[in-house]
């Protein structure tokens, strides 16, 4: 079989992005760049919710410029808003500004889509004779997204975290605290060599060593060191890390962050609430360097709940509201590319 998926369609495209990002996207904006004929980049947005029309385009431009092989680009709009009065689509005014700033800029806007809940149809033609409002079956039920299905991609309604609620031992909490109290005072636990062992093999971690890892998570120092060693097995403290927490300068191997995100999830599920914490925002950090923002938000925002004022979380979660990208995620060499 060829790894390569043929896109024939506006609906082949539409099916493409739940499966590119993960979820189905809902009030976004979001932009694919094209590359002659091939589909390049994906950039998923919050829909804009101001009127600084201009500075919207303007951000979106400087964005896909990242793609600097792209010579054009495309554009779907999730939505449940209504049309303004007397204008012919939702956010008229914001498509208007990014026609006009990505021709400037030379990715001109070759094609655009509304999606909701009902239909979807073309946004930059109003002759329903040509254009006409199409259902959301010619999406579910092409060729495309069946042959993505049969490849194994799956996506989720929503960016959302789910887990389940802790059922475990009830002395975990405490199994966890005396596990941490082993670790600062002696050598028995030795944290990175679990951590990378449960990356490495992929298998189940069985319950005693959950315990260690979750104290080792525990501790911000030996956190941060773990952190590192997803993308530098070899690393024995996170002094002069920052470049790996922002996604600078690093070719990861993204069949070992994937492990790391499968054992990381293992781990939640044998945590305690307040125990969460760390895990959820090491996921979060994992998807904001593929480029995943909403999912890490998402993460950031469940770190928090478990245990407030979780400073991690709220560091990540301040660089991601900025809009800041990841650069290991705008390079398309470096970039995560979905198995």
């Amino acid at each position: 079989m060829t790894n390569e998926l043929r896109i024939t369609s506006p609906a082949d495209i539409l099916s493409f992005i739940p499966h590119i990002l993960g979820f189905a996207p809902k009030e976004s904006f979001v932009f694919i760049t094209m590359r002659g004929n091939t589909l390049g980049a994906t950039l998923r947005v919050n829909a804009p919710t101001d009127t600084n029309t201009a500075g919207f385009a303007r951000a979106m431009a400087n964005y896909l410029a990242l793609d600097t092989v792209a010579n054009a680009a495309v554009l779907a709009v999730y939505t449940e808003q209504p049309a303004a009065d007397g204008a012919p689509r939702p956010f008229n005014e914001h498509i208007e500004s990014i026609i006009e700033t990505l021709d400037a800029a030379g990715v001109p806007l070759k094609d655009a889509w509304l999606v909701t809940s009902e239909h979807w149809k073309n946004l930059l033609c109003d002759d329903l004779r040509c254009c006409p409002v199409q259902s959301l079956d010619s999406i579910t039920d092409g060729h495309l997204n069946a042959e993505m299905i049969f490849r194994g991609s799956s996506y989720k309604d929503a960016p959302g975290t789910t887990y389940a609620p802790f059922n475990g031992p009830a002395d975990t909490a405490e199994q966890i605290e005396h596990a941490g109290h082993v670790l600062q005072y002696s050598e028995e636990i030795n944290g990175r060599v679990l951590w990378n062992r449960a990356i490495e093999q992929g298998t189940r971690i069985t319950p005693e060593t959950a315990v260690q890892l979750l104290a080792c998570f525990q501790h911000p120092s030996l956190r941060d060191t773990l952190m590192c060693n997803v993308i530098e097995p070899e690393r024995t403290d996170a002094d002069g890390s920052g470049y790996l927490l922002l996604g600078e300068g690093i070719t990861p191997d993204w069949d070992r962050v994937d492990r790391a995100e499968e054992a990381a999830r293992e781990l939640i599920t044998a945590a305690p609430e307040t125990y969460r914490a760390p895990l959820l925002t090491v996921i979060g950090w994992l998807y904001y360097l593929k480029g995943q923002s909403s999912v890490a938000a998402k993460h950031f925002t469940a770190a928090l709940d478990d245990v407030p004022g979780y400073r991690l979380a709220e560091l990540m979660e301040e660089v991601i509201s900025h809009g800041r990208i990841a650069p290991v995620a705008a390079d398309a060499a470096t970039g995560y590319k979905k198995r």
